[in-house]
This record gives structure tokens, sequence and C-alpha cells, in this order.
């Protein structure tokens, strides 16, 4: 079976289309363009529906890109949830949700403390509806800050409400001994992107997808991703490789370009 591949501009203006309440998911290694996919195609969700609230999660303490995408896509961010409105400007188009970090504090309570600081934002997203909801770093959220249940919420009940969830991991099989993403992350999306990935125990999850979809393909063809080298925002060299976009819908596939 050929799939097409589609340059990532036409890709954004033609091809990409969210629907409010719509999950999408992520998988692809370390350094390889995961927040770069992701907020891209975020850009162009809110564009095209401005009545969502658009927020992102960042739970590490420090993180250039992100910084770099608030500003290049308007978004605001905040240590403080829900956000106040800024008395002088206009409202921004959405907001990165970063809270402090404690400083001089053991593990387990600054793990406490932004476990509860994300918990309080995700209800609030949830709850309220009509939202798009960015985790980044979902593995971190989930395994890590104890948050499986809040984000199941979005994956189980969210599309009704409007509010999806976007999360990004870099893969799909988990750790060993350690915390997991539940598996409502790998079965809800309607939108998924994958990065090159080799693994036998990564590749054995895209099974779980459902609705038609061939996983030997989707195996075959993210085991056959292009990689390209080239120098990222940072200034440090990176591996970065095609995408295959799936959409659970058709199931509609196509390979994204850089």
């Amino acid at each position: 079976m050929r799939v097409a591949t589609i340059p990532r501009e036409v890709f954004l203006a033609h091809h990409f289309d969210y629907q409010p309440g719509e999950h999408f998911g992520i998988w692809s290694p370390t350094g390889s363009g995961k927040t770069y996919d992701a907020y891209q195609l975020l850009d162009v969700a809110m564009l095209r529906n401005p009545q969502l609230r658009a927020a992102s999660l960042m739970p590490k303490s420090r993180d250039a890109a992100t910084w770099q995408w608030a500003a290049r896509l308007g978004l605001r961010v905040t240590d403080s949830w829900p956000p106040g409105r800024p008395l002088f400007a206009d409202p921004p188009r959405g907001h990165v949700f970063w809270p402090k970090h404690l400083k001089g504090a053991s593990v387990a309570e600054k793990r406490a403390h932004l476990t509860a600081a994300f918990r309080a934002m995700l209800n609030d997203q949830f709850q309220r509806g009509e939202s798009i909801t960015l985790a980044d770093d979902v593995y971190n959220l989930a395994a890590v800050l104890g948050l499986n249940m809040e984000l199941e919420e979005f994956w189980t009940a969210g599309a009704s409400a409007g509010a999806g969830l976007w999360s990004a991991n870099q893969k799909p099989s988990g750790t060993i001994g350690g915390g997991h993403v539940s598996s409502f992350s790998y079965n809800a999306p309607t939108h998924y992107l994958f990065g090159k990935d080799t693994d036998r125990r990564n590749v054995r999850r895209f099974a779980e997808i459902g609705a038609g979809v061939d996983p030997e393909l989707i195996a075959y063809l993210v085991a056959n991703l292009r990689i390209h080298t080239m120098r990222a925002a940072s200034g440090r060299i990176a591996h970065i490789s095609e995408k295959l976009y799936l959409h659970k819908g058709g199931p509609y596939l196509c390979i994204l370009g850089l």
C-alpha cells in the first residue's frame, strides 16, 4: 500500500481538520520534534476554533521551547489557575500553565505541590468544556505526578463536552519498573502522529488503535520514516523524522513532511 507524503504547509492549510472534543495522541522519541509538532498543529486548531479555551501544561522547571512557542502563538504563561485577565491588554489566544517549582523542598513535597496545581487545572478544563488541553509531557503528568484519573476523564468523557486532550509521549509501551500512562491514551484519540520507531515493544501497541487500522501497516510505515539532520532553534544538531499522521475517522493515513 502506498501512502502519500504531504508537505507540511499543504497538510496544515488543507488537510488538518480538528473538531471540538477530539483527542490527539503524539508519540515520538526524545528530541524528535514532538513539541514543535504539537504547537504547530495547536496553532491551526485554535485558528479554526477560536471559541475553544486552549491551554498547555508544563511540569518541567525549565523548557526554552515552551517559552518560544508561547511567544509565537500568543499564549500567556501563567503560574496560577484560573488565570487572571490582563487589565491593559487584549486577551491572549490561550495559556501555558506553568506552576512555580518549590525550592529547598523534598522530592515528595515538590511533586505533591505540582500534582495539586495540575489536578485543579485539569478539572477546570474538563468541567467547563469547550477546550483544548495540551499535555506536552503526558508521562510526567500521568505516571510521575499520578494524574492518570484526571486525564482519563478527558479520554473517556471529554468528547461530549468538547473537552479535547492532546497528549505527547516518548513511546507507547510504557517503562520497565516505572509508572505508565493510561491505555485510554492509545485508543481514545481521533488524531495520531507517530515519529520513526523500530522498537517492537512499542509497535505492538498499534493493535490497540482499533477502528479498522492495520497494526502491521502502521508498524511498517513508522519503521521506515526518513530521518533528516538539521539544526534546531537551540543551535543543537537534531535528527528529526518525518511523521506518520493517522485520522481514525476514515481511517486516513499520510506521511507528514518536514
